[in-house]
């Protein structure tokens, strides 16, 4: 009996490893179709321990170029900045000091921010930092969605558990919660007004002409 128990406990384990693997290449595949751009809006915490109204634009290019934007409009201590991320690194601009900060990807994080927002446009790569598994299904105003669990493989990421809601309709995040390893959430952030968009690497790319570049190894 035991021999069986554990048997079907194996056969459930791989089922269930299936099917986040088979929707996470749902997700990407849709997000992969074209380029796209949502509203994101929350409560993040910021690195001095508040937490604080979040509200910024994401824009992707996916494919090749693999390119998203972050342009934020709060919290207050962010407005104006904006976030460039690529497959190999992710600028920052501080528009308080019109600077340009580069460093590589893996090693980047989004300046003002208690925790790493850098994989959000990218279910591929959030799938390779984070161990992800089902924890099932819930009704939103959208429709049905799969609760998706993950437990960052990097401390280097800045918490310790997430959550993410995807619609099932259209397979793509609706939401994304953040919490430390006390249970307290760090980020608690909602999907809105997503919309394939007519974007270029130069439109994600652009800058002030006069900002200041850094680079961090």
């Amino acid at each position: 009996m035991k021999k069986l128990l554990a048997i079907a406990l194996v056969s459930f384990g791989l089922v269930a490893a299936q099917t986040i693997a088979e929707i996470t290449r749902q997700v990407q595949a849709n997000l992969d179709r074209s380029p796209w751009e949502a509203t994101i809006t929350g409560r993040v915490q910021l690195p001095d321990g508040s937490s604080q109204d979040a509200e910024f634009r994401l824009q992707v290019i996916p494919g090749k170029e693999q390119l998203a934007r972050v342009e934020f409009k709060k919290p207050a201590a962010l407005e104006g900045n904006f976030v460039v991320i690529s497959d190999k690194e992710v600028w920052n601009y501080l528009f308080l000091t019109n600077q340009v900060i580069i460093q590589p990807r893996a090693k980047a994080r989004v300046e003002g921010l208690g925790v790493n927002l850098t994989d959000l446009g990218d279910f591929n790569q959030l799938a390779e930092r984070v161990t992800l598994r089902l924890l099932g299904e819930q009704n939103t105003p959208a429709g049905a969605a799969w609760r998706i669990g993950g437990s960052p493989k990097d401390a280097s990421l800045g918490f310790a558990s997430m959550e993410i809601l995807v619609l099932k309709s259209d397979p793509r995040p609706l939401a994304i919660t953040l919490r430390d390893s006390s249970n307290k959430v760090l980020a608690d952030l909602s999907f809105s007004n997503f919309r394939r968009a007519s974007l270029t690497p130069q439109i994600l790319r652009k800058r002030p002409a006069d900002a200041e570049v850094l680079r961090r190894n």
